[in-house]
């Protein structure tokens, strides 16, 4: 089995709402958000790249 069919489940949890189970790494990507400034330049680079891997790959 190839390695990337492995999806892994993974507990987002967000202030004043349920815990969301997913295995998207674009939704994934979405919920990182950091308090630093620097930290978050890097996560929106991240959640751009997946976004765009999400459309070039069809998932």
């Amino acid at each position: 089995m190839d390695s990337m069919q492995l999806g892994r489940n993974v507990i987002i949890e967000k202030s004043h709402r349920s815990p969301r189970v997913t295995k998207d790494g674009v939704t994934v990507a979405k919920s990182i958000k950091f308090k630093d400034k620097a930290k978050n330049v890097g996560a929106e680079l991240i959640k751009q790249v997946a976004k765009a891997t999400n459309t070039a790959a069809g998932d």
